[in-house]
């Protein structure tokens, strides 16, 4: 592999502090960088100077109070919209599909939403939709 797919290190991440895991993230921003684990694990700022000078907003946004699914049950009973709705989660199991597409392309892949492939990698394509079994169909 060449690992055009893995975040490389930070510069400004101070030695002995650990990248995230499999499946962790590097967010570069104007001005530092955010790491997390694979689910928005532990995020923490970089460098650890940034973390320590940070101060949180207040929450404004709703909570999910249980599990997204039994949250996605009681938004149908009570006629609310739920946290995780398809607007929402729709385009974000997209982009997490995509990046599994990019590891097993091993290699950056641009993507046209509107036509869904993958248009700088014909190969990449075949990752995008499975072949049915012989009497089987969407």
């Amino acid at each position: 592999m060449n690992n055009v797919t893995r975040p490389p290190r930070p510069v400004e991440l101070e030695d002995g502090r650990a990248m995230p895991k499999e499946g962790g993230v590097v967010f570069n921003g104007s001005k530092g960088k955010l790491m997390c684990g694979v689910y928005g694990d532990s995020p923490r700022l970089v460098p650890e100077k940034l973390m320590q000078e940070y101060k949180r907003p207040e929450k404004t946004l709703p909570r999910v109070k249980d599990a997204h699914e039994q949250d996605w049950v009681n938004a149908a009973k009570e006629g609310r919209q739920p946290g995780a709705h398809f607007g929402y989660s729709g385009p974000l199991t997209e982009t997490c599909l995509l990046g599994n597409i990019a590891i097993r392309a091993d290699t950056r892949i641009e993507w046209d939403a509107d036509n869904m492939r993958v248009t700088n990698n014909d190969k990449a394509n075949q990752y995008v939709r499975a072949p049915y079994r012989e009497g089987w169909s969407l």
